[in-house]
Formats: C-alpha cells, structure tokens, sequence
C-alpha cells in the first residue's frame, strides 16, 4: 500500500507551457493535502498531474499510480456523470456492490440509488462522484473544489470521509478548495500556489 505520494521539483502546464512552477511537497496518509492559490494558480493543473491526466513539464511524481480501480482517481470540480441512473454510474467503478452501497452511504444518498442523473442537483451530482471515485477505493483520491454544491448534509458527510480516511491511513486524499473553514481542526497539509513560472 503506497503511504506516501511526492511531488519533486514539479512544473505544471498544457503543451510544454507552464502554468505554475509548483516545487516539491509530499502527500502524507496522516494528513490532507490542500492545494490553494487565485484562480490561474494552477491548481486544476496540479490536480490532473497528480492524477496521472498530464505530465509534469519538469519534475516528477512519485510513485505515479495507475488510473482507476486501486491506483488514483480524480473527480472534477464539475463532475461528469455518466447517461442512467445513480446506480449504473457507480458501478463503473467496478468493487462490488457492497463497495458500491458503503459508498452511497457514506454520502448519504443511498435513496438515489435508482433516481436519473438528469434529475439530480448540483450537490447530489457532487456527492455521486464522490461516492463513484471512493468505491474504486483508490490509493490516491484527487478531487477539485468537494464541497462545490454540497449543502449542509453533504458537507457533514465529507468531513466524515476525510476523518475516516486519515484514521485508516487510506486513501490519500488531494483536493483543492477556496472553502478551508469547513475543515478547521482536521490535520492537513496547504500547498499554496502563486502561478509563479519558471
């Protein structure tokens, strides 16, 4: 089980151009990771190359895990869902129905299990994909912006997720958010980026 993800001497960006010269921090089991910054910092763009999504245009990340089922999972802060319902799109994730329904429960949305993803709200979109990338329990959980649409409920839920994930030293879990009061008290590491280019 990987305990640890590091990020060496890292630059980030599209088509070999930089977007943020990010440096070196390491994403613990015990902690966090939170990747801060203005909008143009970079931050999406740390997120799909800690996903595996793009390369680094200078540096590395180590390990880097394969996407998917086991390895890493990255959720969009505007996630897409799959045409169905909230059952077809979970089971992409393809651990099982027992998976499949911790997960849903987690979230606390197990009674959309059958409901259209075309009637879903913003915040139950949110808390599907959510729900979607925890049932391939990934070592590396990448998501932009968690608690985007969530409402009261939803939020409780995801800080349970994180407490829970840090307690059992899986998985580790990357996000990038402009909402850290919501996490106040939980044990995490901030990267703050700058947008700064090499």
């Amino acid at each position: 089980m990987t305990t640890a993800v590091e990020a060496v001497d890292v630059v980030v960006g599209y088509d070999a151009k930089p977007v943020s010269a990010v440096g070196s921090f390491t994403v613990h089991a015990d902690r966090l990771t939170v990747i801060t910054g203005p909008n143009g910092s970079g931050k999406t763009t740390l997120l799909k190359t800690l996903a595996g999504l793009l390369r680094p245009i200078n540096g590395r990340i180590v390990p880097q895990l394969p996407p998917g089922d086991g390895g890493v999972v990255f959720v969009h802060s505007t996630p897409y869902l799959f045409a169905g319902n909230v059952r077809h799109n979970v089971r992409l994730s393809s651990r099982g129905e027992e998976r499949h329904a911790e997960a849903l429960r987690a979230l606390g949305i197990e009674q959309l299990w059958n409901k259209d993803v075309r009637r879903l709200s913003t915040g139950e979109r949110q808390r599907v994909a959510i729900a979607r990338a925890l049932a391939a329990e990934p070592r590396l959980l990448v998501i932009d912006e968690p608690e985007r649409g969530l409402d009261a409920e939803g939020s409780i839920s995801w800080r349970r997720i994180v407490e829970q994930a840090l307690s059992a030293g899986h998985p580790l879990i990357v996000i990038a958010t402009h909402q850290l009061s919501s996490l106040e008290g939980i044990s995490m590491n901030v990267v703050s980026l700058t947008g700064d280019k090499p």
